[in-house]
């Protein structure tokens, strides 16, 4: 019998980019952030199960503030990063939303997409030791009946995680589900989430 092959279809990708000192800008945004929550009501949506803050019924808030233009700025070329690598038609990347999430022990974020968009994003501003992983899902293990795995490999994989961190920039089509699992932890786990169209 000759050798046996397998070819990776349709691949499902993940930009991960983490900055090199991203100390001085999370700091800044952690102080915008506290300002904001002072001012900006929870805007949690009721079909929302999980228990956080977010501001993603007020989408334009961190898109008009002054001190998120910088973090804009390199959303923007990851973007573009982003378009190149999957050789995408992208003249300019534009961010139609954006918004803050904040996480204390215990909150998580139930399986949801990201409609009416065209790639998501997330950055992690702070997250203490304990915080969960967010976890992506297969765009399939839902539609097709699934034999009993002996372990988990990529050929089998149904779900898969990527470990939070301060710096950390993860962006991916906005069809693919994901969550954030809860975590233990002192402080708050921060991220800002955005949507956006190539």
């Amino acid at each position: 019998m000759s050798k046996l092959n397998y070819e990776m279809l349709f691949p499902t990708a993940l930009q991960i980019a983490d900055l090199a000192d991203p100390g001085p800008i999370n700091t800044e945004l952690l102080q915008a952030v506290a300002d904001i929550r002072g001012i900006e009501p929870n805007s949690k949506p009721t079909s929302w199960a999980c228990d956080l803050y977010t501001t993603i019924g007020n989408p334009s808030l961190l898109l008009e503030h002054q001190a998120f233009q910088k973090l804009l700025r390199l959303f923007q070329q990851q973007l573009q990063a982003y378009a190149q690598n999957h050789a995408y038609v992208s003249e300019q990347p534009r961010i139609t939303e954006c918004w803050l999430n904040v996480y204390k022990s215990g909150d998580a974020q139930e399986i949801h997409l990201h409609r009416n968009s065209m790639v998501s994003g997330i950055y992690y501003v702070s997250v203490p030791a304990g915080a969960g992983a967010t976890l992506f899902y297969s765009p399939w293990a839902d539609v097709m009946l699934a034999p009993k795995p002996v372990e988990g490999n990529q050929l089998n994989a149904t779900v898969s995680g990527i470990e939070p961190q301060a710096g950390r920039v993860v962006l991916f089509r906005s069809s693919l589900r994901h969550s954030v699992l809860p975590g233990h932890f002192e402080g708050e786990r921060v991220t800002i989430a955005f949507n956006a169209m190539l």
